[in-house]
């Protein structure tokens, strides 16, 4: 295989053996797993050499067949990616090492904060299963990431992961980080890559121990990882290791390494590699003769060619599901939904206890008049509960059935917009109470969930990578991520692109993140309004054409009401199956009056519609104008829609899950409409941006014949929106305006229409040219005719 790029070890291989002390060290400690990040560098030598993964289905994969079963629907990756979990067995310890190998995307060391994430969690578990009531984080679990030199001194999710790896919601009990440090980066030298002396000098800020070996001595390796393990396992802080060590090849084995480092490469081709010479000194010191190294060598080169034979006929087994997975179903089972409604007394009580505070807490006095009373009243009313209310009892209902519950981001306890108080501050001493822990169990068999409220550090990569481990690991921890605003999430687009929306596709990991992010077009600018719906349903697989049923990767919502948060929160761990939600979360609409729910509308056998038709239309025959749209605007066109005299014969029909994209519930809600024959989508968004796009070619592809879709919105614009204020509100008021001109010339259409069908019925005449025109053949749809949804 001359021409296959694998990123070989070379010059590296004893990275090897500090890898298998470090796991052994950990076994002596009572550690039972150990997560391990692998680099691209060395990954193929490491996981055959060591972690046991099959050498026919490596060379499989280098021959360019799959990773995965024949027949798999899974794309699979890179080979420099492959990850499958081992279980080592070592002389002396009892139990095995399970080896949990992390898939991770290219992008240099995007996978850190996975695997702290992913780590915490498995370690939490583990104690819970053990009922470990003296547990302390990191007893059970042992990460291990691997790095480059270059892309530790100079990837910012490395900062980023290491600033909160000490943090109280964050940290693992510490990570043992190796640099394979052939101090060069791809062709660029160690002095171009870095203003500090040493690739690891990022790490001094957290004030954690570097340990600086020669990779030509592998027993130094050895003993550098015992050294590491041991400083670990007392102090629960990350470790450092920096093993300065060579890449015989380039970058990968097609480079050309000379062009660009002659110097280095002259000395190290006149070199004997690492394994040579440990050979020979083990060899001269008598621990090992010729003949027992050349038998072990041509034993190992023989399993090669045989598994190269094989790797021609082999059918790679799939990688086990993770425990907990195994209770829902498998990536390629279509979805099954159920009701996610709880009975209202119930829902009453967790009402109640949200904003029951402690009698050693003092309440703030604002909280006291503008949150906990209004929340009272309105829940003894059974009427107008807000939106934080409704997420209040989507949280307590779940932490009653026994589930998880992980807030994290920026700001979350408060919330941004000071909406949310899930946790209380004593206003005497501080401390910090949240009422939804306090909830008392039914019964003594009762597991009660917990809910962890986790203000973030400000950072968004690195935070969003740490909960997506937390998803990819426990399935039953509703693990949400909120921005403190839509447009925040940018930076963090690798994780969403490489992860989120992919890892299912590509590696058969599902995920069940949900992340909030707000949206809306309110005078915040052009940095605090959108949360680029337009790149999430770009990232979708929902087909086009809408003909087939497609595993939908993600699901994408705009819900405009609070029971319809409610259903989605409490759906998004009652179905059989995980995927990520993205939700664009309100911001006016939290303290708008009009955008509020009533407690039935979360009561048994209530659950989340993807499209809300018109609440107000009392005569759907007299509709000639459709407005489709998705979210906080809908109040506005509502309101207007009220004020004018005609906006009886205007339907507002919402859009409330964008992708898998509802077909079959909007064919159901449009085609009552038979009369209509203007149909528009109105959006706040740029024509350039939100859900236009997306939305046009689906809604016109399940319109009646002679109709089409037209669009209503803000002009193509470079920017999301303008922050000039004036600027903003006059453009708003402008398609608002639009979304309602040249209804009198379609209501008279209607009339002259009704007129002509009872003059025709009258004389017993056909139908006329007129009326034909704007008759609405929905039968030609047929495909979309059943409303039963399969989402």
């Amino acid at each position: 295989l001359p021409s296959v790029k694998r990123y070989g070890i070379e010059g590296s291989e004893s990275i090897v053996v500090l890898l298998d002390q470090l796991v052994f060290e950990a076994a002596q400690y009572g550690v039972t797993d150990i997560v391990a990040g692998l680099s691209h560098r060395g990954r193929l030598g490491i996981l055959t050499s060591l972690f046991e993964y099959p050498k026919d289905e490596v060379l499989r994969k280098l021959r360019g067949g799959s990773e995965f079963s024949d027949g798999s629907p899974h794309t699979g990756d890179m080979v420099v990616d492959l990850a499958k979990s081992a279980t080592l067995n070592y002389p002396g310890i009892n139990s095995p090492i399970n080896v949990d190998i992390l898939c991770n995307a290219c992008h240099l060391d995007s996978g850190m904060p996975i695997g702290m994430g992913k780590s915490r969690t498995k370690d939490i578990n583990i104690a819970r299963a053990k009922n470990n009531q003296n547990h302390t984080i990191g007893d059970h679990v042992l990460p291990v990431s691997l790095h480059g030199d270059s892309s530790f001194a100079g990837q910012g999710i490395v900062a980023e992961s290491l600033g909160m790896s000490g943090l109280t919601h964050f940290t693992n009990g510490g990570t043992v980080h190796v640099i394979i440090n052939n101090q060069v980066g791809y062709t660029t030298p160690a002095s171009h890559t870095r203003t500090t002396r040493y690739a690891s000098d990022i790490a001094k800020f957290v004030d954690i121990p570097i340990i600086h070996v020669n990779g030509d001595h592998p027993e130094e390796l050895a003993r550098a990882a015992r050294t590491a393990v041991a400083y670990r396992q007392k102090f629960r802080k990350d470790v450092v290791i920096d093993v300065w060590t060579f890449r015989k090849r380039g970058h990968n084995e097609l480079d050309e390494p000379s062009f660009t480092q002659p110097a280095m490469y002259k000395r190290i081709n006149s070199r004997k590699s690492i394994p040579a010479m440990y050979e020979d000194k083990l060899i001269e010191s008598g621990e090992l003769t010729r003949e027992k190294a050349d038998k072990v060598r041509k034993q190992w080169l023989e399993s090669l060619n045989i598994a190269f034979a094989d790797s021609f006929s082999c059918n790679p087994v799939d990688p086990t599901r993770p425990p907990g997975w195994s209770k829902l179903g498998a990536p390629h089972e279509y979805p099954t939904e159920e009701a996610t409604g709880v009975n209202t007394n119930e829902l009453s009580n967790i009402g109640v206890k949200s904003v029951t505070a402690s009698e050693s807490v003092t309440v703030h006095p604002r909280i006291e008049r503008f949150h906990i009373k209004p929340r009272l009243k309105k829940l003894q009313e059974g009427a107008g509960l807000d939106w934080a209310t409704a997420e209040a009892l989507a949280f307590g209902s779940l932490l009653a059935e026994g589930y998880n519950v992980r807030l994290s981001g920026q700001d979350v306890g408060r919330g941004t917009f000071s909406q949310r108080h899930a946790m209380l501050v004593c206003q005497e001493t501080e401390k910090v109470y949240v009422p939804l822990n306090h909830m008392d169990a039914d019964s003594q068999e009762q597991r009660m969930g917990k809910l962890e409220v986790v203000n973030s550090n400000l950072c968004e990569g690195a935070v969003v990578g740490f909960e997506y481990g937390v998803s990819v690991e426990d399935p039953f921890t509703l693990a949400i991520w909120e921005a403190q605003f839509g447009d925040f999430y940018n930076n963090s687009q690798t994780m969403f692109d490489g992860y989120i929306v992919s890892g299912e596709t590509k590696w058969g990991q599902q995920n069940g993140l949900v992340l909030l992010l707000p949206h809306g077009f309110d005078g915040g600018g052009p940095d605090h309004s959108s949360c680029r719906l337009e790149r999430h349903l770009q990232l979708s697989n929902d087909p086009v054409d809408g003909h087939t049923d497609a595993m939908p990767n993600i699901y994408v919502t705009y819900p405009t009401t609070p029971a319809q948060f409610f259903h989605l929160l409490r759906r998004q761990v009652k179905r059989n199956f995980r995927k990520p939600l993205i939700v664009a979360a309100p911001k006016t609409m939290l303290r708008l009056a009009s955008a509020t729910s009533a407690l039935n509308e979360m009561s048994p056998g209530t659950c989340f519609k993807p499209v809300l038709d018109d609440p107000t239309t009392r005569d759907p025959h007299s509709v000639k104008r459709v407005m489709v749209v998705s979210g906080k605007l809908y109040y506005d066109l509502a309101k207007l829609k009220n004020e004018n005299p005609l906006g009886e014969h205007v339907a507002i029909v919402r859009v409330e899950e964008l992708t898998p994209f509802p077909r079959r519930e909007l064919f159901h809600v449009l085609s009552r409409y038979d009369n209509a024959t203007d149909f528009v989508w109105v959006q706040e968004e740029p024509r350039n941006a939100g859900a236009y796009a997306f939305a046009a070619p689906r809604i016109k592809s399940m319109l009646p014949q002679h109709a089409t879709l037209r669009y209503v919105g803000r002009s193509e614009h470079a920017a999301t929106c303008s922050g000039v204020e004036t600027q903003q509100a006059a453009e708003h008021v402008q398609l608002t305006t639009e979304a309602f001109d040249g209804l009198r010339g379609l209501v008279a259409d209607l009339v002259i229409d009704s007129i002509a069908t009872q003059h025709e019925k009258q004389h017993d005449k056909p139908a006329s040219v007129i009326s034909a025109s704007v008759s609405h053949r929905w039968a030609s749809r047929a495909v979309y005719a059943a409303h039963s949804s399969d989402h």
